[in-house]
């Protein structure tokens, strides 16, 4: 598939629902229509998307109306956000048309190519594991993580549901390395870089990637080079690119985490990544208490007994397991 910066298959799909559903809303200016027209024209893959969009539709229309009403109702939140008609014109049939615009962004229609390679990943509490692509790219996986790897003859396909890993990946300017994370997107052709899924954080040891988050309609787009990190927000927006010392970051390879004036809540929500049972911080006054200090991840118990030496804290361990920190 041409990897042009609209044509990913999700964001394909996504504008290609979004014209059909103007047009199918009979409010689209002749503006509009010629506008869909022209985006139909420039390239063979937008009408083809734009087709399929209209078989969809007319699948739809063959659904009773309850179970019509049910597929809305189920993506009504998926679709918060995107160009739809105006509600006023929605009959059933422009409600059919936001059911295949639906259908559309969810199922992988366009990407029909059988993959030469693929393969799942996964590793569980206190289980840390590296792995060599077919291409010679290495993956190292930290704890409690799971990965799946689809290889097609134009890109390469890497997809992070949970947990942290990184990539070490093998120059092919023939074929992008693309890191698909909950959050955020990671297109590269060759480097090294980490990737966690919890708070989407990227950070680059060298080389440079692309980071996008959000669909084509508000997409934001940031470029890292060795020695920076982006991460989401809690508003879900992308942090710009910041400095950091990445060989912090990337310590876990090394079983261990290194903690430079953090603050005590962050340091416990890290700690509780790799203690079986987790521990609660019951301090609010000290959630921003500064420590610094270097810890074994192969060792989580030790990491919580050394809290009160960091920290003016005391661990309480609880009768099922897990441990509650308290100020002093």
């Amino acid at each position: 598939m041409t990897r042009q910066d609209e044509s990913s298959a999700d964001e394909l799909r996504a504008r290609a629902a979004h014209w059909f559903a103007r047009v199918q809303s009979g409010e689209a200016t002749h503006d509009e229509i010629d506008a869909c027209a022209s985006w139909r024209r420039a390239h063979p893959l937008h009408d083809e998307a734009y087709r399929k969009i209209e078989y969809l539709w007319r699948a739809t229309d063959q659904l009773p109306q309850d179970e019509l009403r049910a597929m809305l109702a189920a993506s009504r939140a998926a679709t918060s956000g995107a160009p739809t008609p105006r509600r006023r014109v929605f009959g059933w049939a422009a409600a059919a048309c936001t059911a295949a615009a639906v259908a559309a962004v969810a199922v992988p229609l366009l990407n029909s190519e059988a993959p030469s390679y693929r393969a799942a990943f996964q590793t569980q509490a206190g289980e840390r594991r590296e792995v060599t692509l077919p291409d010679g790219s290495v993956v190292s996986l930290n704890v409690n993580t799971r990965l799946e790897v689809a290889f097609f003859e134009g890109r390469r396909d890497i997809t992070l549901t949970s947990g942290q890993a990184f990539f070490a990946v093998q120059h092919d300017g023939e074929r992008q390395f693309v890191v698909h994370a909950p959050a955020v997107t990671v297109t590269v052709t060759g480097t090294r870089f980490d990737v966690r899924s919890d708070d989407s954080r990227v950070a680059v040891e060298s080389g440079s990637v692309q980071v996008t988050t959000g669909r084509w309609w508000n997409r934001a787009e940031r470029q890292l080079i060795a020695g920076q990190s982006v991460e989401r927000d809690g508003d879900g927006l992308l942090s710009a690119a910041t400095p950091v010392q990445i060989e912090n970051l990337l310590a876990w390879r090394q079983g261990k985490i290194v903690f430079r004036n953090a603050p005590l809540a962050q340091v416990v929500a890290e700690m509780n990544r790799y203690l079986e049972h987790p521990a609660k911080l019951d301090a609010p006054a000290l959630r921003d208490y500064r420590v610094a200090g270097v810890f074994s991840i192969d060792k989580p118990q030790d990491i919580l007994a050394a809290l009160p030496a960091v920290a003016p804290v005391q661990v309480r361990p609880l009768a099922g397991g897990g441990a509650v920190i308290v100020p002093r």
